[in-house]
């Protein structure tokens, strides 16, 4: 994170017209006492002068590695903007759900975090959170793009997350991590939402897998599907 701090902070000034290095350093020398506006036009010249030396490949490897730092960021903000949107605008009243659900939150230790979010990416299962950090959209982008930075260095896949706080609150989660499955009756028609829809949840640290194993032996609505799931290793 560092050296993405730093490439960011030598791109803008380049993109607004060069680097300008000012060092204020005011001293004495054997009781001489310079002009100081001299001694400043000295160091803005010798700063000028450092920059020029600065290659214009290095210029450029810097400005190129700036950009694809913040286009892969901006693609991530974009997408948890989007989900997030479409969950609040979609997702103001209860919906019909079908499938397996990952209900976490970012206080969660991040080794839990990532663990769950990458073995439900592999079984195409989605994970929500409830609500933004401390109600804040900026602080979650940021939370979010320093966890994602981990899980890439990690080789993990930190990218499927999205807010909705109506499926919390739909089947009532009040304690996360928790895996829910769930399965409209034969009865409601498709595409409809059902009423108390009946569903299996299991709270606690296990792996999805084993979390699917203990619904599709002991589950009542969701065992048929989560032993599909294990099974076909997807929804």
């Amino acid at each position: 994170m560092a050296q993405e701090k730093l490439l960011f902070f030598i791109r803008r000034p380049l993109m607004a017209h060069y680097i300008k290095i000012i060092i204020l350093f005011l001293t004495g020398i054997g009781g001489c006492f310079a002009n100081t506006n001299d001694e400043l036009r000295q160091y803005q010249e010798e700063g000028a002068h450092q920059v020029s030396t600065i290659s214009s490949k290095t210029i450029e490897m810097l400005n190129r590695t700036s950009s694809r730092n913040q286009s892969e960021h901006q693609s991530l903000i974009d997408t948890l903007m989007q989900r997030s949107a479409d969950g609040l605008q979609s997702n103001q009243k209860p919906q019909r759900v079908e499938g397996a659900i990952l209900f976490v939150s970012f206080s969660m230790p991040d080794s839990l975090l990532f663990a769950l979010s990458d073995e439900a990416a592999r079984f195409h299962i989605p994970v929500v959170i409830n609500g933004l950090v401390d109600g804040d959209f900026k602080q979650t982008i940021e939370t979010f793009k320093r966890l994602n930075s981990e899980a890439q260095k990690q080789h993990l896949n930190f990218k499927g997350i999205s807010i909705d706080p109506v499926w919390f609150s739909q089947f009532h989660i009040t304690t996360v991590p928790a895996l829910v499955v769930t399965e409209p009756s034969k009865s409601c028609g498709s595409g409809q939402f059902c009423a108390n829809q009946p569903f299996d949840v299991v709270y606690g640290n296990a792996s999805i897998k084993k979390g699917l194993e203990l619904i599709a032996q002991k589950g009542d609505a969701g065992a048929t599907l989560a032993a599909t799931i294990l099974e076909k290793g997807h929804v």
